[in-house]
């Protein structure tokens, strides 16, 4: 503790230092190329390679595994008595269970048969229902998946295991939408909506808890899986409302205005409370397209049928704004980099 009662150690121990800060300080010629070798070799540690190489294998052993069970009851489908389809899976999932419990909720080891359970619920529900025919609709399937699996995804502590339930939640707002709503302009709103109320809950919740200090939601994967089905939706339905412009309605300019608080919502966040160039960016491209389809609705009056004059005007308008985009957004990241 220091004279002026600031614990000087602990507020260096509270910086976070990676690659790209330790790159800056060598630019700036605040340390020594020395300095930034040892730096980075404690950063990234040589052998770091290995452990990425292992993760992204298992990964994808994991889902190559899940992918064979589907296709070996799928091809082999009239040769299996319905109660060896069902059983062979239940045992499955039993040992999915039991592999997790073994090895410890909210361990790295056990996120593949966390994820691996929950996904062959899924296999389960499906081989039952063609067993078994009911005539109900397949967002119903969907549905209970989710509903089964929710309890088991909270439990598991698992960002992998969160990563195939928001799926299975996704698909069935999806199927829901298309197999009970009409195909009118109150569909397409409504779906993205859902879509975006969706996955806009779950990434504050990731936010929240990753600033609680839980690991598991914190990688950075998790931010752009969430973040990008949200601009995705909001950028195709504010297409599909500006397609028609002489139609716009107190709904439709409610919807668009929607779309605006979310993105400007989530560029203040990823600008001050959470700094995040690369999503900023997202923010900032999704913005920019929406933003030039508008103008060139509101050049072409609304109609289908454009001139060369109109075409010309677009080139030069969204030559400047994604030249503006990128200057401001250089800017900020400038800034972003200085901030202590």
């Amino acid at each position: 503790m220091n004279e002026d009662g600031i614990d000087r150690p602990a507020v260096l121990a509270a910086i976070r230092m990676d690659r790209h800060a330790v790159d800056r300080l060598a630019a700036r010629g605040l340390i020594t190329g020395d300095a930034r070798d040892q730096a980075l070799a404690l950063i990234e540690p040589p052998r770091r390679w290995g452990l990425w190489a292992g993760r992204l294998l298992g990964t994808v052993g994991a889902a190559l595994v899940l992918s064979g069970i589907v296709y070996f009851f799928a091809f082999n489908w009239n040769a299996i008595p319905p109660f060896a389809k069902l059983g062979a899976i239940a045992a499955m999932i039993a040992a999915a269970c039991l592999a997790v419990a073994l090895l410890g909720f909210g361990r790295r080891a056990s996120e593949p048969a966390a994820a691996a359970a929950v996904t062959l619920v899924g296999v389960f529900l499906a081989v039952e229902g063609q067993i078994y025919q009911t005539g109900a609709d397949a967002w119903t399937l969907f549905a209970a998946w989710a509903g089964l699996t929710l309890a088991w995804a909270l439990l598991a502590c698992s960002a992998a295991t969160w990563a195939v339930w928001i799926a299975v939640a996704a698909v069935t707002l999806i199927t829901w939408w298309d197999q009970t709503q009409p195909a009118d302009a109150s569909f397409h709103t409504g779906r993205s909506l859902s879509l975006m109320v969706l996955f806009g809950m779950a990434l504050g919740a990731r936010e929240a808890l990753a600033a609680r200090g839980f690991s598991w939601p914190a990688a950075r994967w998790t931010r752009f899986y969430l973040a990008l089905p949200i601009l995705v939706a909001g950028a195709q339905l504010a297409f599909f409302l500006l397609e028609d412009l002489r139609g716009f309605g107190p709904a439709e300019w409610a919807a668009i205005a929607l779309i605006t608080l979310a993105l400007a919502a989530m560029g203040t966040v990823y600008r001050y409370a959470i700094p995040d160039v690369v999503m900023l960016a997202a923010v900032t491209l999704a913005g920019c397209a929406i933003a030039d389809f508008a103008l060139f609705r509101l050049l072409a009056n609304g109609s289908r049928r454009t001139d060369m004059g109109t075409f010309f005007l677009m080139g030069l308008a969204t030559l400047a704004l994604f030249a503006a985009a990128v200057a401001w957004l250089r800017s900020v990241s400038r800034r972003m980099e200085v901030r202590p």
